[in-house]
């Protein structure tokens, strides 16, 4: 099943270099993240080294090589965000959940600092499985975070 289904993902590009991200994205969508198994035929399928396809997937922080928690928040922590606290909020969503930033111990929850998402004027940004929260107040991340637990 897993195997057919990269198969037709891998059919909708022509196997040429220059279509190694956007087939990585689409799997990354599908799948929640590149396996190795899927890295492997993806290789194959490109003609490159597994290698190369991990290189390409880790450069961008919208595809994942690792299977994801069932929650994954991402604050933004670049300057504009930090000016406006984004700090506080990750340290917040490290005291509500019990997780530390850039750790994988819970099998549930994830929290990743990510890099600008250019809306500076909204921060800071938080995005939680995909939906993005602006201008995320400690007393907004409660009700934020209510929606998931």
């Amino acid at each position: 099943m897993i195997r057919k289904t990269i198969q037709n993902i891998l059919l909708e590009f022509e196997p040429k270099a220059k279509n190694i991200l956007p087939a990585l994205k689409k799997t990354s969508a599908v799948f929640g993240y590149v396996s190795e198994e899927n890295a492997k035929i993806m290789a194959e399928y490109f003609g490159v080294s597994e290698s190369k396809i991990f290189e390409t997937a880790s450069f961008y922080d919208e595809i994942r090589t690792e299977k994801q928690p069932d929650i994954l928040i991402q604050i933004c922590n670049s300057a504009n965000c930090t000016i406006n606290n984004s700090f506080e909020i990750i340290g917040e969503v490290e005291n509500l959940l019990k997780i530390k930033a850039g750790s994988s111990a819970s099998l549930k929850f994830k929290l990743e600092e990510i890099s600008c998402l250019g809306r500076c004027a909204d921060g800071p940004v938080m995005i939680v499985n995909g939906k993005i929260y602006e201008r995320v107040t400690k007393s907004s991340l409660h009700s934020i975070l209510e929606e998931y637990l």
